[in-house]
């Protein structure tokens, strides 16, 4: 992964942007197929896959506002899924 600005990194194929403490309704209405739920938090299953094929999240966008330590985890297996997913292609 390379740093393209502070809060911008891109990898060989995808760009990951951390979107802060609440789910922006932007990413859903801009998403064609991205569920989300009542309070408009994105729908992930426990890796982070969403259901838009090749589309990750987690952290507060997945779980609303929540501590650190929770969408680093969320992170951290969001990347490994992201990972296996990348060698399938």
């Amino acid at each position: 992964w390379q740093r393209t600005s502070p809060n911008h990194f891109r990898g060989k194929y995808r760009a990951l942007s951390p979107l802060g403490t609440s789910p922006n309704p932007l990413i859903a209405s801009t998403t064609e197929g991205l569920e989300t739920n009542r309070r408009g938090c994105i729908v992930a299953d426990g890796d982070g896959a969403t259901s838009r094929k090749g589309v990750f999240a987690g952290g507060d966008a997945v779980t609303g506002a929540a501590t650190v330590i929770l969408a680093m985890g969320a992170g951290r297996k969001a990347a490994a899924a992201i990972d296996s997913y990348l060698k399938t292609l």
